[in-house]
């Protein structure tokens, strides 16, 4: 009796791991209390997703962004939301997490600290199927990075700047 209930043709669980690795190209800026300065850099990343069903994804991922002084590596959660039931789609896409960050232009001093902070990443791509094995994946995504500046002077005064970076990102990417 245990043995034809285990052997029953419904599969136990939908769920498939999958991987996936983008690279892009990102443009926008930073915006202090006093004005805004333009930034662009490239992104590297890598996420291992979990397939919940034929059309949702959510996953962990991890990967770095460089811009000319700044540093960011984010840790988040993804989301990827298949529209269609077909191989080849548009779908959304979401990140939520943390970014540990550097910046070149405080390193070399020692009362300046320089801290990553929150991101929000959401996104609109569309997925092409190339063959059985892996699919192509290309995007658009706006992306709110926080940060802060923290400053003492030889006065012990402490000053702190919050940070906000507004991107847009493209990326292209693998699914497999």
């Amino acid at each position: 009796m245990w043995a034809q209930e285990e052997s029953s043709d419904e599969p136990k669980s939908n769920s498939k791991l999958h991987h996936t690795l983008e690279a892009g190209l990102t443009l926008g800026g930073q915006l202090t209390n006093e004005n805004f300065v333009y930034k662009s850099g490239v992104l590297f990343q890598y996420t291992a997703d979990i397939q919940a069903s034929s059309r949702v994804y959510y996953g962990v991922g991890a990967g770095l962004e460089k811009f000319n002084e700044e540093t960011f590596i984010p840790i988040f959660a993804s989301f990827k939301g298949m529209l269609k039931k077909k191989d080849n789609t548009p779908f959304l896409t979401a990140q939520l997490g943390y970014a540990i960050a550097s910046n070149q232009k405080y390193s070399h001093y020692a009362n300046y600290r320089f801290d990553g902070g929150v991101l929000f990443s959401p996104g609109l791509g569309y997925k092409f199927a190339v063959g059985d094995v892996f699919s192509l994946l290309c995007s658009i995504n706006y992306k709110h990075q926080f940060a802060k500046v923290r400053y003492e002077n030889y006065d012990r005064n402490i000053y702190k700047e919050s940070l906000n970076y507004d991107l847009i990102s493209f990326r292209i990417g693998l699914l497999l």
